[in-house]
């Protein structure tokens, strides 16, 4: 496969998942990501299979089911795949015969009838999900009929969305599957479609998605869904590793850039609070949807440029907001969720309500699919190629396969500073191995068979490692942590500018332990026993005294989040305490963070049915400082991880009392 990308993922199945990654991935099969498609069919297993509407469904299953089944079954070729599970592929295997069982005789192979409006805009958004999945499954299996069934469907929409029959919102995403179409094939109409569709946004930009919008300098609020500028930027990094045009990559890298820069969070989430882009803030609400999206577009950009800054960003998402979103038995995601939160339940949204509620399946379930494809997307991008010599991009345990060349990463990274690289080799293999040094990271250092090499490796790099390799070889990787306190802006909202605090990469939060309470809650077809809905609340903790929350007479006072830090308080005044843990690390955690507090008895309003904004910053603080611990974000469920700044000197307790 030719292509101008600078780098390209292995192919899929080339990395197994080991450690903690397996073990997330082996809940997911035995929870959403193995089974959704058996909670929901008509809206996940079914529309590529049954096509067409019914009563029941309505336009699910030809517009929403076209999105929302191809993104399932695209996370589920990387699953299936990325854990070498037999039952899995088998599976698999079982849902592409019966998506090219249905594909016409003009090509086309949608969920739209004949009698359905075929040039709605999600017939091309829709259909590029599921052109994803099968893409993806000829890229792990290399079945020709497969390649030739999607570029037959390809050909069916340069022929009928052809010159300006094109559409101004999500159709222009189909973008990403023609381009790899092409890189496939090399068939030229695929390209001439591309090479369209990105002119005809630039003459017809409704939603600022062009590429003259994503070249420009300014990022603007409420012009487009979240979820969907995401999602537009896979579409020029794409584009890019078709045609080498600058401008399309370009596009995407300076997209990423205004995103950083204005709307992105220390946990990785691009507000999504009234679901169209807006400002940072504590208590802005993130969509997993575009968790997921941001994740997939940022690894493509990785690969069209080269630059390893584009993977810092894919594990801020990774490791912090999308670990947050997720019940750890892998059975239920929030569709909202905030980096402040203290509640999740049916009423708690500042969206939708019940979106904050976690669910595995909800009446729309485009989040559910897409939480299931963030661990595997991550896994197949930790080792790319540019044609000859080996990156590797992200680290976690796996397994790396080469054809005659594998490599096996042992670590617990992002808990661990240590990654050692073991090389297995039937014969000596002379190759260059590129070691990604993370941004935040200095001091930096490898050794290779023990021998120290490269120290103090520059951050922001790639660390090449050029040798004849032979069996039993190591490289180990040192990359140091440090603390580092950080200020949020969110000065386009609210002007409290709270601080967080980050140890590697991953961001750490105050935990705010929790009580899930099953409920009924509302999905389309009853789920069975095993599967629920949960609303959250902050759990009540009690000492001798009774319920702390009443010892002062009123609940706002001595509630164990209501905290706020020295503004001025330095890496160094926090001691970061590493634990061995026995458990699965996003519930036993390896790293917490300690550090002094002031007790801010008035910080958060003491009946809220949501996570409010605080009222004013830097607030009003009393007693003495004394010591809180802090857990890594994906840990938790509920937190408080943006603090407020307090105002001292500090107040004197208030007395206790009854009233």
């Amino acid at each position: 496969m030719k292509t101008h990308g600078k780098l390209s993922a292995l192919p899929l199945g080339s990395v197994h998942a080991r450690g903690w990654i397996r073990e997330q991935l082996e809940r997911s099969k035995n929870g959403m990501g193995g089974h959704l498609d058996e909670l929901e069919p008509d809206m996940i297993a079914n529309p590529y299979i049954n096509c067409g509407t019914d009563e029941k469904w309505g336009a699910v299953k030809a517009g929403w089911g076209a999105e929302i089944s191809g993104n399932f079954w695209y996370g589920f070729m990387m699953l299936a795949f990325g854990l070498d599970d037999g039952e899995l592929k088998a599976k698999a295997a079982r849902w592409v015969e019966g998506v090219m069982k249905n594909q016409r005789a003009d090509g086309y192979m949608g969920t739209y009838t004949d009698s359905d409006n075929v040039m709605d805009d999600y017939n091309a958004w829709g259909t590029n999900c599921g052109m994803k999945a099968m893409l993806a499954y000829y890229e792990a299996t290399g079945r020709k009929d497969v390649l030739e069934a999607v570029h037959r469907c390809m050909l069916w929409f340069c022929d009928v969305w052809k010159g300006d029959k094109k559409t101004l919102y999500a159709g222009q995403t189909l973008v990403e599957s023609m381009a790899v179409c092409y890189l496939h094939t090399g068939d030229a109409r695929l390209l001439g479609f591309i090479h369209d569709y990105i002119d005809f946004i630039d003459r017809n930009d409704l939603y600022l998605i062009s590429r003259s919008a994503m070249l420009s300098p300014e990022l603007v609020y409420n012009s487009e869904h979240s979820a969907g500028f995401a999602s537009h930027l896979w579409v020029y990094a794409s584009a890019y590793k078709a045609d080498g045009d600058p401008r399309n990559l370009g596009a995407a890298e300076n997209a990423v850039r205004k995103i950083e820069k204005k709307a992105l969070g220390f946990n990785g989430g691009i507000p999504s609070q009234s679901e169209y882009l807006g400002p940072v803030f504590s208590t802005v609400e993130t969509e997993y949807c575009t968790y997921a999206f941001f994740e997939s577009a940022l690894i493509q950009t990785a690969e069209a440029s080269g630059d390893p800054k584009y993977i810092d960003l894919v594990e801020r998402i990774l490791f912090n907001g999308a670990q947050g979103a997720r019940k750890k038995d892998e059975k239920a995601i929030a569709y909202m969720t905030s980096a402040n939160q203290l509640f999740a339940r049916e009423d708690s949204s500042l969206l939708h309500g019940d979106m904050a509620q976690y669910a595995p399946v909800y009446p729309t379930s485009c989040c559910p699919v897409t939480s299931c494809w963030v661990v595997p997307d991550y896994l197949r991008s930790m080792a790319m190629t540019d044609g000859e010599e080996l990156y590797f991009t992200a680290y976690g345990p796996a397994e790396i396969d080469c054809g005659g060349f594998a490599v096996t990463e042992e670590t617990e990274y992002p808990f661990g500073e240590t990654v050692r690289f073991r090389v297995s080799a039937g014969r000596p293999i002379r190759k260059t191995l590129h070691f990604r040094i993370p941004g935040w990271c200095e001091g930096a250092s490898l050794a290779v068979n023990g021998e120290k090499g490269k120290t103090d490796a520059e951050a922001g790099t790639y660390v090449p490692v050029a040798r004849e390799w032979k069996d039993g070889d190591t490289v180990t990787l040192e990359l140091p942590m440090k603390v580092r306190v950080r200020r949020l802006d969110d000065g386009d909202m609210c002007a409290r500018y709270p601080i967080a605090f980050e140890y590697g990469p991953l961001l750490f939060a105050l935990k705010v332990p929790e009580v899930w309470k099953p409920v009924p809650g509302k999905p389309r077809t009853p789920l069975p026993e095993g599967w629920s809905w949960w609303d959250l609340e902050p759990k009540t903790v009690w000492d001798d005294r009774g319920d702390i929350y009443e010892q002062h007479g009123l609940r706002r006072f001595n509630i164990t989040w209501n905290v706020a830090v020295d503004e001025t308080i330095r890496p160094e005044d926090v001691k970061v305490e590493r634990t061995d843990g026995e458990g699965y690390v996003w519930e036993d955690p390896r790293i917490r963070l300690r550090l002094p507090a002031y007790k801010a008895l008035y910080a958060f309003a003491p009946y809220p049915r949501h996570s409010l904004e605080l009222y004013s910053g830097p607030i009003d603080v009393y007693g003495e400082s004394f010591e809180i611990e802090l857990v890594p974000y994906g840990c938790t469920n509920l937190r408080i991880t943006y603090l407020p700044r307090a105002k001292l000197p500090a107040r004197p307790m208030p007395k206790a009392g009854r009233g």
